[in-house]
């Protein structure tokens, strides 16, 4: 299974280009970027939160480049800190992260890289790794998410939220269909406290 990371960057890859889109300030995909990064983090139960802080539970690698990169800027740090602090680090430290996830996504054979540096998507929405395992596309699997009642896995609710608070909707969804969804994002999206620090970090540095 891929990482959040990685579907958050693939969520964000504008397929006819190779480059992210151009429709995303480049602030609100470095903060999702880290936000994720965080989440893979938790989902890995390498890290866990409370409604104020960020704490290491295991030091263990995690097995995931970007992950292990991240785990270990988080071991360094004795004090417990607040999950915004976090969110702001590795939004700093953005290019080591992305590198990390580029080169991962390459490894597993869903995209390539060509020589200017674009990421292709290999075989368009109907991807199968470099393992042989079908991979259903992040776009329309979190859109299925939103069109019925159920609360999504805990993976889903992580990008939902991410996506909601770094207002990476417009690449996903019509605008004419946002005000009908709206409701059914937020319930959703209140349920990650991952996604709310991100949400603080982007309103308190951008608006």
């Amino acid at each position: 299974m891929l990482t959040i990371s990685e579907e958050i960057l693939l969520l964000m890859l504008d397929d006819e280009t190779g480059w992210l889109s151009v429709a995303l300030p480049g602030h609100r995909i470095r903060a999702a970027i880290s936000g994720a990064v965080l989440m893979d983090l938790a989902l890995a139960d390498r890290i866990d939160t409370d409604l104020e802080h960020l704490f290491l539970v295991n030091p263990e690698p995690a097995g995931e480049p970007a992950l292990d990169h991240a785990l270990g800027r988080i071991r360094e740090d004795e004090e417990r800190r607040p999950i915004d602090h976090w969110v702001d680090v590795f939004t700093r430290d953005h290019e080591a992260v992305r590198a990390r996830i580029d080169d991962r996504l390459v490894e597993r054979g869903i995209v390539s890289r060509d020589r200017f540096g674009r990421l292709l998507v290999m075989g368009g929405h109907h991807l199968v790794a470099a393992d042989g395992t079908p991979y259903r596309d992040v776009r329309r699997r979190i859109a299925g998410e939103l069109m019925n009642d159920e609360i999504p896995d805990p993976r889903d609710i992580m990008i939902i939220s991410l996506v909601d608070t770094c207002m990476l909707w417009p690449i996903l969804i019509d605008e004419s269909r946002f005000d009908l969804l709206a409701p059914r994002i937020q319930q959703i999206a209140r349920l990650d406290l991952i996604g709310q620090a991100v949400g603080r970090f982007v309103s308190m540095w951008w608006g």
